[in-house]
């Protein structure tokens, strides 16, 4: 129990960070002027040298997150719930928690996926030629990037509950006792 509890609270503080996955700042909603296009245009190596960098960054960072997701997951709620079940213990509380995770976990890869297709698209656009399908692609980039760190913190605000969940359970199992 008290592994499991460890686990639990790495786990947690792991994730408790701020995401480098985190939304930029908002796109402007007003109509372009030629100065706009020009400036879009004088820095196009830059901009995509950067979301280059940004799309390589991401792609590691959810490989990891998404690994780490999986096996709290399945190396550790999902067992966890099993044995709880078995031994006729009441761990509802823990597994609708665990379902609601998991739901959040397919959202999250599903995000991602978006995300990264419209990433993958935007670098192919010479911004050169397309200034305002360049710029109108990084829009839609950041407002797909901005879902993927929404579905990061959704996950773990699950793992604390989940969490809680259990120290709540763990208490009513020992007693009370710590």
């Amino acid at each position: 129990m008290k592994r499991f509890t460890a686990f639990l609270l790495v786990a947690g503080l792991l994730l408790s960070g701020v995401f480098i996955l985190a939304p930029t700042a908002g796109a402007e909603e007003s109509r372009m002027t030629e100065a706009h296009i020009d400036r879009i245009k004088a820095n196009c190596v830059v901009a995509q040298t950067q979301l280059s960098r940004i799309h390589t960054n991401d792609a590691l960072l959810r490989v990891n997150r998404g690994q780490l997701y999986e096996r709290l997951l399945t190396k550790l709620m999902s067992p966890f719930n099993s044995r709880v079940a078995l031994n006729n213990l009441n761990g509802s509380s823990l597994v609708a928690t665990t379902a609601a995770y998991e739901q959040q976990l397919m959202e999250f890869r599903a995000n991602y996926q978006q995300y990264e297709e419209a990433m993958s698209a935007t670098l192919r656009i010479n911004c050169i030629n397309q200034p305002v399908a360049f710029y109108d692609s990084v829009a839609d980039v950041r407002m797909k990037r901005g879902r993927v760190h929404n579905s990061t913190l959704q996950l773990q605000q699950s793992i604390h509950s989940y969490s809680t969940e259990f120290t709540s359970f763990a208490a009513s199992f020992n007693g009370g006792k710590r």
